[in-house]
């Protein structure tokens, strides 16, 4: 018994020291932390973490997703404004050569006269009164003969050009009245003959429908280009070139009504970069005057910042505009702004090759988002506020009984 009491007295006393011991370990640096922090605090900071963490997330997910909306939106106004551009253009460029091939089919199986010159003329006359686009209309013979019908100028005056005897020589314009007749003599070129001219060499040598260069109307107003076809008899022998000029501004005109974003633009340049028409008030040539002849524009040579700086993205992203083949999409910077742009090849069948560019910048459709973006960070505060007001009512409603 003594020894059992021995032995339960000395683990009695093991037991105190092994106690002592405990009591004197030293605390643990993040333990002496831990019991600086309030109990408050440390209810209330893992929720407000947490909920920082959420709002946040929101917040950036909701900015990527109006970035992408935005990038969608621009993606499809540029696919729209680019097929309109390119469908108006198919219907304006296949104008002219529809009125040749009705005008060389006529005179192919002798309905219209080739060698008249005064039936041609009368006959031309009546389409380009018909055709709004249409500039002139013309017929060179075999001669060098000329008889053309057109107008001009903004009170669109009308004119009709013969040379003398139907064949090379004098070139004679005259002004003409509301039933087409001649009256007051305007010009007088003493030589001229049509097969030196580049619209008549240009569909022999085809053999076809043929385009001319783009060129400087001689008032120096406009631009306009030649569509030209040759004329045969039935017995495939060439009686001449039918031609029809179609003057360049009208494109413009149409870019000019479209509604692209709030400050985009279009235009349209040859592959050379030389500017065809825009959607701005800018002329694609110089002005009259000066000592210097008119001259073509190239785009980066434009006065305006936008078509500049989107003539030289586009050249050097593409690596020069002949080494653009189908349409793409480019993003670049202008005048600090990002800016979306789409080109799209415009060939045809007669040796046309142009580019319908389309710019519209970013800052277009941002306005809209920003203002989301503003609410959404107004929502984001405003939610932070009123979870940090609940955490810390609720941690000192849990905390006043302890």
């Amino acid at each position: 018994m003594k020894t059992r009491y021995d032995i339960q007295g000395q683990m009695a006393i093991g037991d105190t020291e092994n106690m002592d011991e405990e009591a004197q370990m030293p605390t643990r640096p993040s333990d002496r932390l831990f019991d600086k922090i309030p109990l408050i605090t440390a209810l209330i900071a893992p929720f407000i973490t947490l909920t920082v963490l959420a709002v946040g997330l929101v917040g950036y997910l909701s900015f990527r997703n109006g970035q992408k909306a935005v990038n969608d939106v621009a993606y499809r106004l540029r696919n729209e404004i680019t097929q309109r551009i390119y469908d108006h253009l198919h219907t304006f460029l296949n104008t002219p050569h529809q009125i040749n091939q009705v005008n060389a089919g006529a005179m192919n199986q002798g309905l219209l006269d080739a060698y008249d010159s005064t039936v041609l003329e009368r006959h031309f006359w009546r389409q380009v009164r018909i055709f709004r686009p249409v500039s002139s209309i013309y017929f060179g013979n075999t001669r060098g003969g000329l008889v053309n019908s057109g107008r001009e100028g903004a009170a669109d005056s009308r004119y009709v050009i013969v040379t003398d005897g139907f064949a090379s020589g004098p070139f004679r314009k005259y002004a003409t009245d509301s039933l087409g007749n001649r009256t007051d003599i305007l010009v007088t070129v003493p030589n001229f003959d049509a097969r030196t001219r580049q619209w008549y060499a240009g569909a022999v040598e085809r053999g076809t429908a043929a385009w001319s260069p783009v060129y400087i109307l001689f008032t120096g107003q406009d631009m306009a280009i030649a569509a030209s076809r040759p004329v045969y008899d039935g017995q495939q022998k060439l009686l001449g070139v039918v031609s029809t000029d179609i003057f360049l501004s009208q494109i413009s005109h149409f870019l000019q009504n479209l509604s692209i974003g709030e400050t985009g633009q279009a235009f349209i340049i040859e592959r050379s970069g030389l500017l065809i028409a825009s959607s701005t008030d800018e002329k694609p040539f110089t002005e009259q005057g000066g000592t210097e002849a008119q001259r073509r524009l190239h785009a980066d040579e434009s006065a305006i910042s936008m078509i500049r700086h989107a003539a030289e993205a586009l050249n050097k992203r593409s690596g020069g505009y002949h080494h653009i083949t189908d349409v793409q999409h480019i993003e670049f910077e202008s005048d600090g702004r990002c800016q979306f742009l789409q080109v799209l090849p415009v060939p045809d069948e007669h040796g046309l090759d142009w580019l319908i560019v389309v710019v519209i910048p970013q800052a277009d459709f941002m306005n809209q988002i920003n203002a989301n973006n503003h609410i959404t960070a107004f929502l984001i505060v405003l939610t932070l506020a009123v979870a940090v007001v609940i955490s810390v009512l609720t941690a000192r409603r849990i905390t006043r009984p302890i």
